[in-house]
């Protein structure tokens, strides 16, 4: 399944992979993917945090100290839905120029954004 979404101004045709252990999706992982794709606002304030991740980033290469297009160096990728019992947790997966194995998680929890890390973080 592929959903379309708004992130940081560009529109992205992303693949939704639930976290279901080849089990039923939990009702509260479908809440959380259509939650999330009508939080737009959080979506676009995650952009501070992930430039703040990149700049601080002892591997990343980056001339200066601002990001003037994220899509540089970040590519939205998937979104990936936890299966958790009692929150809405979603990450969005993206491809990361300065970590092409690991790639970044931008993980939120109820629809807030709670941290960013490499995918592993998530999977």
């Amino acid at each position: 399944m592929y959903k379309k979404l708004l992130i940081w101004n560009r529109e992205f045709d992303l693949r939704v992979v639930f976290d279901s252990y080849d089990e039923e999706v939990l009702p509260i992982q479908e809440q959380a993917l259509e939650a999330f794709l009508k939080a737009e606002n959080t979506i676009q304030e995650s952009k501070k945090q992930l430039e703040k991740y990149i700049l601080n980033d002892e591997y990343a290469e980056i001339e200066g100290n601002s990001i003037d297009n994220i899509f540089k160096y970040v590519i939205p990728t998937d979104i990936y839905i936890l299966r958790t019992p009692e929150t809405r947790t979603v990450a969005l997966l993206c491809d990361y120029r300065f970590d092409e194995e690991h790639g970044i998680a931008i993980v939120f929890e109820n629809e807030q954004f709670k941290e960013i890390g490499e995918q592993d973080i998530v999977l």
